[in-house]
């Protein structure tokens, strides 16, 4: 029923939904994978050497400002790619793609802008203070434990959790079928990952799941999706389809 409402006399506002999820799509993505680029690849694993290297990089912590941004751009991307479908099955899907998306967002937020702020503020201590190194990496190394589960939840939701949801949903939908095949499968091995890292952290390196799958393999998906979107817009095939679900 509330899908056959939001399909019914709304066809602007569906051509509206597929270009805002395909520009915010495109932008959220670029914009996190260069933040992730530009993060490098911090040595959780050694507290101190972490310390060292956030040390050399001043640019650490607006790096997780702007890695959040993104990926709330991202999910305002899927919120409006959610809203244009119109098959029952593919709107429930995207809904709930929709909210492991939002939540992934949240904790995310909290998690990046926690470590991203903690240790830039350690590392300069360290330096100063080299009689209180010691003590100052332990903080450091608290501030890694902490931060270390919520963010593998946050991939698991935020990644793997809804690109599956959202690559079924697609693909139901009528999109190519390659496209959802794809983005579920990218989504099913990320959450998986995710999991078996919070299990088992020696399972494999982490920069596999961050460094490739969360911030590579995962942002390029999301960009052909959103170029999918813009051409639908452009070309009115969202209508036509909408036409297509109101006649059955």
């Amino acid at each position: 029923m509330a899908a056959q409402e939001i399909v019914g006399g709304q066809l602007p506002a569906r051509m509206l939904s597929l270009r805002t999820g395909g520009v915010c799509l495109l932008i959220g993505t670029l914009a996190f994978a260069t933040a992730r680029l530009l993060h490098g690849d911090t040595p959780a694993a050694d507290a101190g050497a972490a310390l060292t290297f956030v040390a050399g990089r001043s640019t650490y912590a607006a790096v997780h400002l702007v890695a959040v941004l993104a990926a709330t751009t991202i999910a305002i991307g899927i919120m409006a790619l959610a809203g244009s479908l119109t098959r029952p099955s593919a709107w429930l899907l995207g809904r709930a793609g929709t909210t492991t998306a939002v939540i992934g967002t949240a904790i995310f937020g909290v998690e990046s802008t926690s470590e991203g702020l903690a240790l830039p503020e350690l590392a300069p201590a360290a330096q100063a203070h080299p009689g209180q190194r010691a003590d100052i990496v332990e903080v450091a190394r608290a501030v890694a434990a902490a931060t270390h589960g919520p963010s593998l939840v946050a991939i698991a939701l935020f990644i793997g959790a809804t690109l599956l949801l959202i690559g079924l949903s697609i693909r139901l939908e009528g999109y190519p079928a390659w496209l959802g095949i794809v983005g579920a499968i990218i989504g099913a091995v990320t959450l998986t990952a995710a999991v078996g890292l919070y299990l088992r952290p020696s399972l494999f390196p982490g920069a596999l799941l961050y460094g490739v799958l969360a911030s590579v393999v995962a942002q390029l998906w999301l960009a052909a999706v959103g170029v999918v979107l813009l051409r639908r817009a452009i070309s009115g095939s969202g209508s036509r389809a909408s036409q297509t679900f109101n006649r059955h």
